[in-house]
């Protein structure tokens, strides 16, 4: 109990008082953009008086305060038992570090009310997006009907329960990882981690580890869809949720993070969990602090006369370029102060940096040189760099948006060089090589030992012949794992297969498809279900929950546009859109639906206008200029099409499209000139 007391577990959540309060509500002001707000407090409560847009303020009483350090953020009772995370949190590090103030989540912009990431929208809704990770035995229990939440849990904040389940839980009492007492004939069984005389690292010695525990820890440590409405601590992680797999721009391509991804898509990438380490090797399983502070933590495994030494690091001993972690888990920051470490265990690699853009160490703490320095100093210091393992180079050529033969990307998804989860981001990536997948290939997939490539394969089935699809897609419904199976009905409902599937499976299915329809993707991929059955009164009246749920996320306008103009109404196919365009008039994706519905009615001049609306504001989407240069030469504005391309085509990434484009439009024109200038381009490709 004294350790998870010292824990950030215990302080995930609670009740706002001044014992868990850390901000500063001393008729503090604080003013970012177009948002100010008050801090203050009366008697025992405390309250936010907060102004938009110069609009008449309103005060909002704090309800529950959601962690403490590095930062403690503050949660509003709005209305139908919905939950807000305030735009403003309490940076809680010591003052010496720049802590100890009020500061805005997204400091670089401005948030205004039309759009998804306002305080007030979905995506900062503390009973979908936060609140089964910081609390124990959580249900959200949103009724989507009544667009309500009765969210409930049993634990406040992160308890015993959270990994232990009840005490009274069938599975606790047969399942040995849940123990904390072991008898002398169990102990005697228990492995160890074992420096031989002369290895550098440690190896295992003893009975085969048992590291499913740490799917207790992947389920709020991971990036992930959840299946189900709560977290049961002994059902499979796969069973519980669907993980994201490594695909940019969420990693670096080779598998460093970059946005907000938690740990287990790191972890599971690294050859520390190839080796069989766990969780518990480094962290304290109750306080959650690692065991040892400093290079002592590595040092449990790793020789220090060959890595706790100059020799190795090359940095003064003590000093920031002397730490393991610093080299080998370099930090990102998110939400403004919070520095997480990157558990894939990488060596840092400038040459990467050249060739594909990643980050290295090196550069993070030398920022006034270039990468070439930094990898002429590793070279220095340790001889040439080994060249990356083939597969892991073909790996990040793939990753960074290559395309690879049918035969190359197939041999990648099966080479056991790469980990598991990343042989699953090959599988995912199968539709940007090539258009169909053979029976042979994706039967192979499909029977894979891996459930993360199942899972995969199934998600991109589309690929494979129907017939075949099917028969592979049956399989799949009795897999080990809920999240292969609700894939493959998911499938099979596109293939419009639905009576092979179970009833068991389809309910399975609804009940995955429903953990988040309180936001827009949710009720979009609802519908999509619903639509692929033939029920299109069921899949509009998803799309305008989610449209009135979730009015700035712009793929429910267009989808039933989509759909109004599949049942031949063009009137709502138009209505619909100038609805998304009013709440999002600055989406080059309203702008293109648009221009793309008034080009099928003939207004080719207005479809211009929305297509060059779309390009100014992306200009980097090549579709987008894609389109406009068709619909220019459509109106006899050749010219005009070719110069767009001449000007646009260094700023986009399919320059090969593009160049083809304008081949084709100099060729048609018959202009030598231009002819010569595109052919000679697309010989530099």
């Amino acid at each position: 109990m004294t350790d998870w007391l010292e824990s950030d577990h215990s302080k995930a959540m609670a009740i706002a008082s001044e014992n868990t309060v850390l901000g500063d509500f001393n008729d503090i002001t604080f003013e970012h953009f177009n948002q100010k707000a008050t801090f203050y407090k009366k008697g025992k409560k405390f309250f936010i008086k907060f102004q938009e847009d110069k609009t008449e303020p309103r005060v909002y009483e704090v309800s529950y305060v959601f962690g403490h350090f590095p930062l403690q953020e503050y949660l509003i009772k709005t209305e139908q038992g919905k939950m807000q995370v305030f735009p403003f949190a309490w940076d809680s590090r010591d003052k010496s570090n720049g802590g100890q103030k009020w500061y805005p989540i997204y400091p670089d912009e401005e948030i205004a009310r039309q759009d998804r990431l306002h305080w007030l929208q979905p995506l900062q809704n503390w009973n979908g997006m936060c609140a089964d990770c910081h609390s124990s035995g959580l249900k959200r229990n949103y009724d989507s009907e009544k667009d309500t939440f009765n969210t409930v849990w049993n634990e406040i904040n992160v308890s015993c329960q959270s990994c232990h389940g009840h005490v009274d839980d069938n599975h606790y009492a047969g399942n040995r990882s849940s123990h904390t007492v072991l008898s002398e004939s169990e102990q005697q069984d228990i492995g160890n981690w074992l420096l031989g005389k002369d290895k550098k690292i440690a190896t295992w010695e003893g009975p085969n580890r048992d590291n499913s525990f740490m799917e207790r820890c992947f389920a709020c440590h991971s990036l992930r869809t959840p299946l189900t409405d709560s977290i049961t601590p002994f059902e499979p992680f796969l069973s519980q949720f669907k993980p994201a797999l490594l695909t940019t721009p969420q990693y670096h391509v080779d598998g460093q993070i970059q946005d907000e991804v938690y740990v287990y898509g790191s972890f599971l990438q690294s050859k520390m969990f190839e080796a069989g380490v766990n969780c518990n090797d480094c962290h304290n399983p109750h306080t959650a602090k690692v065991k040892v502070e400093g290079n002592g933590l590595c040092l449990q495994c790793h020789k220090a006369t060959a890595y706790d030494d100059v020799e190795h690091h090359k940095h003064e001993p003590n000093s920031q370029g002397s730490k393991c972690v610093n080299c080998h888990m370099p930090t990102n920051t998110y939400m403004g102060v919070d520095k997480r470490r990157d558990h894939s265990f990488k060596i840092p690699a400038p040459h990467l940096t050249e060739k594909f853009g990643t980050p290295n160490a090196c550069n993070s703490c030398h920022e006034d040189k270039g990468p070439q320095w930094a990898q002429d100093k590793i070279d220095e210091w340790h001889g040439p760099s080994a060249p990356s393992h083939p597969a892991e180079m073909q790996y990040m050529v793939l990753l960074s948006g290559d395309t690879l033969t049918l035969n190359s990307h197939f041999s990648l998804a099966k080479n056991k060089a790469l980990p598991d989860i990343k042989r699953a981001t090959v599988v995912s990536l199968l539709p940007a090589s090539v258009q169909t997948l053979a029976y042979k290939y994706a039967k192979m997939l499909a029977n894979d030992e891996s459930p993360l490539v199942r899972l995969a394969f199934s998600d991109i089935s589309f690929l494979v012949d129907k017939h075949r699809r099917v028969e592979l897609l049956k399989a799949l419904l009795a897999d080990e794992f809920k999240a292969v199976r609700v894939s493959a009905a998911e499938q099979l409902i596109a293939s419009g297969e639905v009576a092979i599937i179970s009833a068991k499976v389809l309910d399975e299915l609804y009940e995955a498809s429903g953990q988040n329809l309180w936001r827009g993707e949710g009720n979009l991929n609802a519908s999509l279900i619903q639509a692929n059955q033939g029920n299109f009164e069921k899949a509009k009246d998803f799309l305008k929950a989610g449209i009135s749920r979730d009015p700035f996320f712009e793929p429910n306008y267009i989808n039933l546009a989509n759909l109004y103009r599949s049942l031949g109404d063009s009137a709502l196919e138009a209505a619909t859109l100038e609805e998304g365009l009013n709440a999002n008039q600055h989406s080059p994706l309203m702008h293109y639906a648009e221009g793309m519905r008034l080009i099928r009615s003939q207004d080719l001049s207005a479809a211009i206008t929305h297509f060059n609306t779309a390009t100014d504001i992306e200009p980097t989407n090549s579709n987008y200029l894609y389109i406009l240069a068709l619909a220019l030469d459509k109106a006899g504005n050749t010219n005009r099409a070719i110069e767009l391309l001449k000007a646009r085509i260094p700023n986009v990434e399919d320059r090969y499209e593009l160049l083809q484009l304008g081949l084709t439009l100099s060729q048609k024109m018959g202009l030598n000139g231009e002819f010569t200038y595109f052919r000679k381009e697309l010989e530099k490709i």
